[in-house]
């Protein structure tokens, strides 16, 4: 059986943009525990416990790595391929890439912002911070008691309190 190059180029081009695709799923899967920064494994935290006097939905800004760039530029070369012939489908394949790796950064950076709550908690100390983090299991409600656990460098994750009451 013999393909066309414009048939194995759009074949390519279908290829590239499912494997990007499954790239950016296998990113945001879950495996249901929760994922914290790599920065504070293995370090020491030191826990307060508070209570949640105030809350506010923001957004933590989405990133741009290589990932996003090359994807965007192999799957815009692999489109521009199919058209034109010669030094015109060279043009068109590298402008296409050039233009596949700004939109790749985009959307890049599209899937990867981060639905949050920015905290205001009052510490059974009496200080008050506000932390922000990403919003996981139905997220806090003012009024919530919680522990907060910091590292010296300021990094913060802030969790319900677990009741040890027995039964």
């Amino acid at each position: 059986m013999e393909y066309s190059k414009k048939t194995l180029a759009s074949l390519g081009a279908r290829f590239a943009v499912a494997a990007l695709a499954a790239s950016f799923l296998y990113g945001c899967a879950s495996s249901g525990a929760q994922t914290v920064p790599r920065s504070i494994s293995g370090k020491v935290q030191q826990v307060e416990s508070g209570t949640v006097i105030s809350t506010r939905i923001v957004v933590i800004d989405g990133e741009t790595t290589r990932l996003g760039q090359t994807s965007g530029a192999v799957i815009g070369a692999a489109v521009g391929q199919t058209v034109g012939k010669g030094s015109g489908r060279t043009l068109a394949t590298a402008g296409a890439g050039v233009a596949g790796a700004v939109v790749g950064s985009v959307v890049e950076k599209e899937l990867t912002k981060k639905k949050a709550q920015e905290l205001t908690i009052n510490l059974d100390d009496g200080g008050a911070i506000v932390v922000i983090q990403e919003i996981r299991e139905g997220g806090f409600g003012e009024g919530d008691r919680v522990n907060v656990s910091s590292t010296p460098s300021g990094e913060a994750h802030v969790s319900h309190v677990m009741s040890t009451a027995s039964y």
